[in-house]
């Protein structure tokens, strides 16, 4: 396919996170194992939780996750701020799978979960330790005494080895996305640029932004918000993270005081 002249593009046109994204988002991370990743959340929760009867996903995304926990025959909620996220989650949401539009700083739930989980980095769009403070005290509302909370972090090793000053171009049909990553080492955010191009030369940007936690700060943010820190894994394996780890996964539940 040929692409327009340069007198048909037109300025870039500023868009939300997760906004051009959402549509080609399974496309984009299509080398992501699903299957095996959905196997490690299973593993994590049967150890922990056993048989939950409701379980929670925090940032279902396109709802890749709940499609498959309720296809095994779980009662699964999945919440997401995106709404363009969750008109193409609406396609998965089947059986036993409903989803909702909910800032994951503050939610609320009637029916409390008996596993929560949140995964892919997730929690490291909440950019200072106030969100994440707000973040942990959501979640903490809508847990019982039994209830299991999973989340993970993607690491400063992964960012450093696998994101700072790369850059990747997917040609998608009749659009291409353009996506450069740059890592602030003082203020630990690395921030996302992703360009899409259409057919007809209009061009739309989304900057995404995320926090780079270390472990130790996590387990710290769980302590003052009466956390009991279970367990901890590396790159999605039931194993401790490696120095070389380009995710960390907390297990936790409520505390005691």
């Amino acid at each position: 396919m040929s692409r327009p002249g340069p007198s048909r593009v037109i300025d870039r046109m500023k868009a939300e996170p997760y906004t051009r994204m959402a549509d080609v988002y399974d496309h984009l991370l299509r080398h992501v194992d699903y299957d095996e990743w959905y196997e490690f959340i299973k593993r994590v929760m049967k150890r922990y939780a056993g048989g939950p009867g409701l379980v929670l996903e925090i940032g279902c995304g396109t709802g890749r996750f709940g499609a498959k926990f309720s296809r095994d025959g779980y009662e699964i909620y999945g919440i997401d701020k995106s709404m363009e996220m969750l008109r193409v989650a609406a396609r998965r949401a089947y059986k036993n799978f409903r989803i909702m539009c909910a800032d994951m700083t503050r939610f609320h739930l009637a029916k409390k979960p008996d596993f929560i989980f949140s995964v892919h980095d997730t929690v490291n769009y909440l950019m200072d330790f106030r969100e994440l403070s707000d973040f942990f005290s959501s979640v903490r509302g809508v847990m019982h005494r039994g209830t299991v909370f999973m989340f993970d972090v993607t690491t400063e090793h992964n960012i450093d080895e696998n994101f700072d000053g790369k850059k990747s171009l997917y040609e998608l049909g009749n659009r291409s996305v353009s996506w450069t990553n740059r890592y602030d080492r003082a203020s630990r955010i690395i921030y996302s640029n992703l360009v899409f191009t259409e057919s007809d030369g209009s061009r739309y940007e989304e900057t995404h932004a995320q926090r780079i936690y270390s472990r130790g700060e996590i387990e710290n943010a769980l302590d003052s918000a009466d956390f009991e820190l279970v367990s901890v894994y590396g790159d999605y394996i039931m194993a401790p993270p490696a120095d070389d780890a380009v995710m960390i996964s907390f297990v936790a539940r409520t505390g005691r005081r």
